[in-house]
């Protein structure tokens, strides 16, 4: 094995808040969920490489990445190995290691990870036993004369205690544990015109968590199948099924609940009008529709879809015990209608008007100081949003000036809450010294209004409440990215909201959730090789 190239990365990632208020926390990244055009995504079904997480895993997008390599040649047998790891405040320890190898009818793929941190101050603050997620990941591929086997596995583990430094409760056994394995295989092969590919994914999960403060005291088993078929001609007719079983057992009340759930969907090609999908969900003993339709009128582009899933378990010694409150019946229903308008000028423009529609989603009831055993403490609601999106690029002579804004027109449960959303970047590339010195990046400025709300989204219960537990002041964000090429080698920087590192002697902010003591700032460096064999 040789060493080909050597990618140095510095990562420098803090925080600033306008007014003294505590950190986003959708924009934080430290306990929330992502967002779309000022809509929150939480609840559902994640991918990574081929593997299946379940939507029960809680923020799962922030704690595991992917690792990427350059392009391997597929002629002849290839190996590239990388190893990246990063170091900061409050113990922050990132280790991430991966070895692909590729040749004409093979691939091998492993990546492992490690991260944890600790501090008075940090997410999970408990600095004796700092919180830690680590994973494996196995890939590997066959290929034959008409078929295509593959298959993955891997490994999950995060485990954390929790100090809310609370009078009232004692702390020292606040704890989340969770462990899981999810397999995947596969095989993709033709038959005379036409492709078939079939999947089988399994998760074999366990979660526990303990907050007095919340009074949660849960813990489950969760065992889950889904096998995936799909048939496709050329680019004419194409059908899909799915069928999904989920079983989740409480270890507490030694109850179980079964979820059943079957898809199938077809598209033929050429729809007269737009690309059309229609099919079914047969969710338990309910038949929902399942729609997606795009079509292109003149610069108009309309996008309708819809989706169906069962509603989240949740479970609860007073409403999820068996005795018919919740028996994984109730089904979730989103629907999505986008209009994005393209306008002829000179600069890029384009605007995107979004409505979204969420049926019977599950929200937790606040009951007060008397907590009745008998009542429920969640409900089924509905909600909608809209919000409108405006995006300019216009281009530069060494680049692009990106600029995005998107406006929330009211409140709602499935939003971030926040009127306006302002990010500008300036992606810019500078070939310097006869093309052997290079510079290129993005240069960001990000704002994002208050939120005057009564509504917040709970990151242990994993779904959006009515009251606001968070003071969300204004937002900015300013960051640099610039990679330096120098013949193989890449200089990294990366700069985030340096300006609060800077300006204040404190480790945190004075304003914090009542229960979280979010990062005001983190700085943390990086190196990264990767080896060619």
């Amino acid at each position: 094995m040789y060493h080909k190239k050597i990618y140095v990365s510095l990562f420098l990632l803090t925080s600033i808040v306008l007014a003294q208020g505590s950190i986003p926390f959708e924009i934080s990244k430290q306990f929330a969920v992502p967002l779309e055009n000022n809509q929150l995504i939480w609840n559902s079904d994640k991918t990574l490489n081929n593997l299946l997480i379940d939507r029960s895993s809680r923020n799962f997008k922030n704690k595991f990445e992917k690792l990427s390599y350059e392009v391997l040649p597929e002629d002849s047998s290839y190996v590239k190995s990388k190893f990246i790891y990063e170091f900061g405040d409050y113990g922050f320890d990132k280790l991430r290691v991966g070895v692909k190898k590729n040749s004409l009818n093979e691939t091998f793929e492993f990546t492992g990870s490690k991260k944890s941190y600790f501090g008075q101050y940090s997410e999970f603050s408990n600095a004796e036993n700092p919180p830690l997620s680590l994973f494996y990941q196995f890939n590997y591929s066959k290929k034959f004369q008409k078929n295509n086997l593959y298959s993955s596995a891997g490994y999950f583990r995060e485990e954390s205690q929790f100090n809310f430094n609370s009078t009232e409760f004692d702390s020292s056994l606040n704890s989340e544990f969770s462990d899981f394995l999810s397999l995947t295989i596969g095989n993709n092969f033709i038959v005379k015109d036409h492709n078939f590919d079939v999947q089988w994914n399994h998760v074999s999960k366990f979660e526990s968590l303990l907050l007095n403060e919340y009074a949660i005291n849960n813990k489950f088993d969760l065992e889950r199948n889904r096998l995936k078929a799909s048939i496709q001609k050329n680019n004419s007719f194409a059908l899909n099924v799915i069928l999904n079983n989920s079983y989740y057992f409480d270890e507490r009340s030694s109850n179980g609940l079964s979820l059943n759930a079957l898809t199938v969907t077809g598209k033929y090609l050429p729809f007269p009008v737009g690309e059309f999908v229609y099919g079914i969900d047969l969710i338990e003993n309910s038949v929902k529709p399942n729609i997606y339709y795009k079509n292109m009128f003149g610069d108009l582009d309309i996008v309708f879809k819809s989706r169906n899933q069962h509603s989240m378990v949740l479970f609860d010694v007073y409403d999820f015990d068996g005795q018919g409150r919740f028996r994984g019946n109730e089904v979730e229903e989103w629907k999505n209608l986008s209009l994005t308008y393209y306008f002829n000028t000179k600069i890029d423009f384009s605007a995107s008007l979004k409505y979204v529609k969420a049926n019977n989603f599950i929200v937790p009831i606040e009951l007060g100081e008397v907590i009745i055993p008998e009542s429920d403490r969640y409900e089924f609601i509905d909600d909608d949003m809209m919000s409108l999106q405006s995006n300019f690029k216009i281009p530069l002579k060494y680049g692009l000036l990106n600029f995005n804004h998107s406006y929330n027109f009211y409140d709602s449960l499935i939003s971030s809450n926040r009127k306006h959303i302002l990010k500008l970047d300036y992606l810019y590339n500078l070939s310097l010294v006869k093309n052997n010195l290079g510079i290129s990046g993005k240069l960001s400025l990000e704002y994002v209004s208050k939120n005057s709300s009564d509504m917040s989204f709970n990151y242990f219960k994993n779904m959006p409440e009515r009251i606001n537990n968070i003071e969300s002041d204004d937002y900015v964000n300013i960051s640099l990215n610039a990679d330096i090429s120098i013949s193989d080698v890449i200089l990294t920087l990366k700069l985030q909201n340096a300006l609060n590192k800077f300006s204040t002697n404190e480790d945190y902010l004075f304003k914090n959730h009542e229960f979280f003591n979010p990062i005001s700032s983190l700085l943390t460096f990086g190196i990264i090789w990767e080896f060619d064999d």
